[in-house]
């Protein structure tokens, strides 16, 4: 398994490549491979998996500007087949704790929202009509308008049809959505 002219194999290209690394390219190899493997975990194309690139690079380049044996071409290659394997390793291990719910349990994951659930900032909180009485200002086919305590919503009737003008209550509320039924208000006061 020959890969130059001068007849070095992989192994002892892969043992020149980091054998007399010195310590600035190993400190940005892996401060680069580090960076690489949070922008992994870390949603989005940001500052670290960028930083992360140009460190690996740089580390690189600093060890094959002193690298004195060897072809560099094929070092530069075995460091980043090198540098490849472990953020693959990264990877994969970041999709195998996402497929056992892991990944879901830490900080690196939000799955859940600052707004209560059903609500979103451009909903309003109709949540206070619960109870409320009016009367159906459209016919309710199941949607429709209501009139609530003197201002009109857009409501959905709990049956198939209401006809305008009958009473009717609020029996829930789920974000924008108000649901009523039909009453009969001499039932319902006595």
């Amino acid at each position: 398994m020959l890969l130059a002219a001068n007849g070095l194999t992989f192994w002892q290209e892969l043992q020149i490549a980091f054998s007399d690394i010195g310590i600035v390219p190993a400190i940005l190899l892996i401060l680069g491979t580090i960076f690489i493997i949070v922008e992994i975990f870390e949603p989005g194309f940001g500052f670290f998996g960028i930083a992360g690139i140009i460190l690996v690079l740089a580390g690189m380049a600093v060890r094959l500007f002193m690298s004195k044996r060897g072809s560099l071409i094929i070092q530069f290659f075995v460091m980043l087949l090198c540098v490849s394997i472990v953020v693959l390793v990264a990877f994969l291990i970041m999709l195998h704790s996402i497929k056992k719910g892991r990944l879901s349990r830490s900080g690196l994951v939000q799955n859940s929202t600052a707004v209560p659930e059903g609500i979103t900032g451009g909903t309003e909180d109709f949540t206070q009509l619960l109870g409320k009485v009016g009367r159906a200002d459209s016919v309710l086919r199941p949607s429709g308008n209501a009139l609530i305590e003197g201002k009109l919503y857009s409501v959905v009737s709990q049956s198939a049809l209401i006809e305008c003008g009958k009473s009717v209550k609020v029996i829930g509320v789920e974000g924008g959505k108000i649901t009523v039924k039909e009453i009969d208000l001499a039932k319902e006061f006595i």
